[in-house]
């Protein structure tokens, strides 16, 4: 299954098959917001799993970071593009932001939201490059 055929399924789903269920994985629930939300994170993997309150996935986050790197053979976007490949790969982004700077969440990279027919994918790059930093996969009921 491709990974973002797992949008909008139930969490066990992704539990149950391979290569997630034979990964450690860390459970958090955040409850202090509207609705709440529950975390699934596989450190050691550069993924996390956002579920609503129906425990159905409505984000999945795919990171690149040292010695956590996300394994690309389960998406097909490397992390390596550059913003200008993304582009070229995609077209225009339905959103888009350069870089910015705030006090209270310091400074963040460049962002493109491409619309897919069932999902988003939302690209945050690298502050100090136009490399990609993380993938967000999502539904599309929850694009900000």
């Amino acid at each position: 299954m491709r990974i973002t055929e797992y949008l909008g399924k139930h969490i066990s789903t992704l539990l149950e098959d391979a290569p997630f269920k034979h990964w450690p994985v860390e459970k958090y629930i955040e409850e202090d917001l509207e609705e709440k939300r529950t975390y699934y994170t596989f450190k050691e993997h550069g993924i996390e799993v956002c579920c609503d309150q129906n425990d159905k996935i409505s984000d999945i986050f795919l990171k690149s970071e040292e010695n956590k790197r996300f394994d690309e053979s389960l998406f097909e976007i490397p992390f390596s593009l550059s913003r200008n490949q993304v582009l070229e790969r995609f077209g225009t982004p339905s959103k888009s932001s350069g870089k910015s700077s705030s006090a209270f969440l310091g400074d963040s990279g460049a962002w493109d939201i491409f619309t897919q027919q069932t999902y988003a994918i939302h690209i945050e790059y690298r502050v100090d490059s136009d490399r990609i930093k993380m993938i967000t996969l999502m539904r599309n009921d929850i694009i900000p």
